[in-house]
């Protein structure tokens, strides 16, 4: 019986996927407009009470209806440590806002970076990152 109900909701699902919110993509609205608060000169505590905690994705209904599979995110989805081109140390948080192609894998390019130096905030992009750290210039 519950394979029955399993299947059946499998199935009323996938004729309405649409009408199911993808939470990578809500994760990834509200990550641009939080980037958007963002100011020079916010500490990094600022912006972590900014941007929020959040988690999305890998869950049972991605999988059920075909969206993202496994695909989790976070934030930040990830932190780097750096030495810039003119010889400062930064850390970058980088946050999860855009979609290139609808895979299992989260790239750079589908990712904002904060900047920080000193505790607070330099610049935010990788218009800001990519002058002061070669490998990302390509993401310019």
């Amino acid at each position: 019986m519950a394979i029955r109900l399993l299947l059946l909701l499998v199935i009323l699902g996938s004729g309405c996927s649409t009408l199911v919110v993808d939470p990578l993509e809500q994760l990834r609205e509200a990550n641009k407009q939080n980037l958007a608060k963002l100011k020079v000169g916010h500490t990094r505590l600022e912006v972590e009470s900014i941007m929020g905690e959040a988690r999305a994705g890998g869950g049972l209904p991605e999988v059920l209806f075909g969206r993202v599979q496994y695909l989790q995110a976070r934030n930040p989805m990830r932190e780097e440590r750096l030495v810039g081109a003119d010889g400062l140390e930064y850390e970058v948080l980088f946050y999860y806002t855009d979609l290139r192609e609808r895979d299992d894998k989260i790239t750079d390019d589908e990712l904002t970076p904060v900047v920080l130096q000193d505790g607070k905030v330099a610049g935010i992009g990788y218009g800001f990152l990519a002058p002061r750290a070669a490998k990302y210039r390509v993401l310019q």
